[in-house]
């Protein structure tokens, strides 16, 4: 399993995710069938936010991490290579990405961000497509995340709720809090008696109206230690 988040305030996207891939230890019963005996960490360099350069088109993702022996980087990779056209916009790319994932990897969950027309576009991309920052017509700024929502969920939404104003958050400080949301559910789940499913590097991307660029990535732009 996986955590994401995406923070929009009115300088612009974050994206952020964690680095762990999980797999399943499974055996045969003496009936022949086949059962979960466990959960392992695989990888903590998993590759789960990425940027669409020919767009600056921002995805993030969250459950099967491995599918018929191909990472979902490997496939949105193909994706991007394939279907992606330097025309699309951010609409675009998100209709485009449910119908490729619903064809190869249906319990994959994603974020799609970006601008169009400097009007902010954060796309919630499953089994069904929505747009999460639009409420009534009117932009919506505000912070979503998938995968394990225990940590944030109960931080955020517990009662009485926190109280955050994404209307007047400063990018740097959006920046900040989308590492910070990563980084409690890893921690939290250090002390949790289940599997610990989330660690590793936290990757950020920003999405900007002028602009789209890595604040971190564990390979392009490595966290000062």
């Amino acid at each position: 399993m996986s955590i994401m988040c995406a923070v929009y305030v009115p300088e612009g996207i974050v994206i952020a995710a964690d680095s762990r891939m999980t797999g399943n230890l499974m055996f045969k019963t003496s009936d022949g069938k086949t059962q979960q005996q466990g959960m392992f960490s695989i990888s903590d360099n998993a590759q789960k936010v990425f940027l669409l350069s020919k767009v600056k088109v921002g995805i993030s993702s969250c459950g099967m991490a491995l599918i018929e022996n191909k990472t979902i980087s490997d496939y949105l990779r193909i994706f991007e290579i394939r279907e992606v056209k330097k025309s699309d916009s951010v609409t675009d790319v998100a209709k485009k990405l449910q119908a490729y994932a619903y064809k190869y990897f249906p319990n994959v969950h994603f974020f799609v961000c970006g601008y169009e027309e400097e009007e902010p576009f954060v796309y919630d991309v499953s089994k069904e497509l929505k747009r999460i920052n639009m409420d009534n017509g009117n932009i919506r700024y505000a912070s979503s995340w998938n995968g394990e929502q225990q940590a944030i969920t109960k931080l955020l939404n517990s009662q009485p709720p926190t109280p955050i104003n994404h209307n007047i958050m400063p990018l740097k400080d959006a920046i900040d809090f989308a590492e910070f949301l990563i980084d409690v559910t890893i921690k939290l789940q250090r002390f949790e008696m289940k599997p610990k499913t989330c660690g590793g590097d936290i990757d950020v991307l920003v999405l900007t109206k002028d602009d789209a660029f890595w604040h971190q990535h564990k390979i392009l732009k490595p966290a000062r230690k």
